[in-house]
């Protein structure tokens, strides 16, 4: 069975003048960046493998795919599910 771990990210976002707030860009472990070209959904929904606190789960495009990236709405931080060990 594939497993995953919770894998904190810095996400960079662009708030606009009604304070709203998206997420535009993430930064992995090792410092690499990564453009959000679109957003595709956002949900409040569980992670799909780790578990854990509430969260936002915003479906988004990064380089041509299709990627999960979720936010705790307790502790206001960010992760991606990163696959551990394949099947």
């Amino acid at each position: 069975m594939a497993q995953y771990e919770k894998v904190y990210v810095i996400v960079f976002l662009r708030v606009d003048r009604d304070g709203y707030s998206k997420p535009v860009m993430i930064e992995w472990e090792d410092g690499t960046q990564y453009q959000i070209s679109k957003i595709i959904e956002k949900r409040q929904a569980p992670p799909r493998h780790v578990g854990g606190t509430p969260t936002i789960r915003y479906t988004v495009q990064v380089q041509g795919r299709i990627r999960e990236i979720y936010q705790e709405t307790f502790y206001n931080k960010w992760f991606v599910e990163k696959l551990t060990c394949p099947i």
